[in-house]
């Protein structure tokens, strides 16, 4: 729901020529239906978050919301992803917080 309001905002405040988003939720598609109809000068773009090579899996990308944008990634690669991990500890203002091993 959160995702779904900041999206339809930030097409909505004029600021934003294009959206990105990492998501193959079907919940976003009205969000993105709305955006298509009240800001059309706005991109939206997709980046599904699987893997390289999940179709053959049997994992696919949300035919709903590829309907609403105006392009599609249909993967992450695993280095990608490697490569925009936070680090295993972050410093707060209070203590650390800790990526959990189970990560």
């Amino acid at each position: 729901m959160n995702i779904a309001l900041h999206v339809y905002r930030d097409a909505m405040s004029g600021d934003a020529q294009q959206l990105v988003i990492c998501s193959n939720d079907s919940d976003l598609e009205p969000a993105l239906q709305f955006v298509r109809r009240d800001a059309p000068e706005v991109k939206i773009g997709l980046v599904m978050p699987l893997r390289e090579g999940a179709k053959g899996q049997g994992m696919i990308s949300n035919k709903r919301l590829i309907a609403q944008a105006s392009w599609v990634r249909h993967y992450v690669r695993d280095e990608e992803l490697a490569q925009s991990q936070l680090p295993t500890h972050v410093q707060t203002k209070k203590k650390p917080a800790s990526k959990p091993t189970h990560w």
